[in-house]
């Protein structure tokens, strides 16, 4: 049973997701230009989607790094190590799935029936 349990789970996985490598944290402990103060002396480090785009970023990561833009690592400033790496690729699936499907509404299959017209 729980095999099976495993085995579907690995089905819905989403697989096209490349996971997170140590070239991206590092980056991102490099480059990051978003910095959000979570308290306690923690720190929210980002690349922002403009930062990504830039071309030592691209020349550093390649084709990884627009994956880059997902990642967030909660940093402590006092102890000046990683208390958390957060990956958001999970949320921008969703966000492109959710336009997809918005799009799909205007698709429709019945443009072969010649258009109706009301006389009077």
């Amino acid at each position: 049973m729980t095999r099976l349990l495993t085995q579907a789970h690995l089905l819905t996985q989403d697989w096209h997701v490349v996971p997170v490598s140590a070239a991206m944290i590092s980056a991102v402990l490099d480059f990051a230009d978003v910095h959000r103060d979570l308290g306690g002396g923690r720190t929210l480090m980002r690349l922002s989607p403009e930062r990504v785009l830039k071309a030592d970023i691209i020349l550093l990561l390649g084709r990884d790094a627009e994956r880059a833009a997902d990642i967030g690592l909660v940093w402590n400033d006092r102890e000046d190590q990683i208390v958390r790496i957060i990956d958001d690729a999970a949320l921008r699936a969703s966000r492109q799935a959710a336009w997809e499907e918005a799009f799909e509404l205007f698709e429709a299959d019945d443009r072969d029936v010649a258009p109706q017209r009301l006389c009077a």
